[in-house]
């Protein structure tokens, strides 16, 4: 469990990283929801992970899984409506940013709950 701490803290870093340095330099606008959108995705990704990681029957395993997918697909298309009627003139790339750290902390925690469930130690 500590890995994947560590993974969503370095993750939170390199992404927040890039969107200040590529600001900085003018190679794209940055994103006014970005804070709000990396607390936002990071703590639901380690709430979900930590409930998975908790259960204790792998026949109920995918059940939760799914369901889990669903609220946090639900919570973040209203988290994007929200987003979207705040900041109507930065829509695009709120969305965009959204988007991308979205697949990028799905991705984590995918990758650490496959060698959860197969057996395998985490990476």
């Amino acid at each position: 469990m500590i890995k994947f701490l560590t993974s969503i803290i370095l993750a939170c870093c390199v992404v927040w990283a890039f969107v200040l340095f590529g600001a900085d330099r003018g190679y794209f606008e940055r994103p006014s929801f970005y804070l709000p959108t990396l607390i936002f995705l990071a703590v639901s990704t380690v709430v979900i992970y930590f409930y998975l990681y908790t259960v204790d029957k792998p026949s109920h395993f995918v059940q939760l899984y799914l369901l889990t997918m669903t609220i946090k697909l639900l919570a973040s298309l209203v988290f994007c409506f929200v987003m979207i009627s705040r900041d109507k003139a930065s829509a695009v790339g709120n969305v965009v940013f959204f988007m991308c750290t979205y697949f990028l902390f799905t991705g984590i925690e995918i990758g650490f709950l496959y060698h959860r469930i197969s057996g395998r130690k985490e990476p």
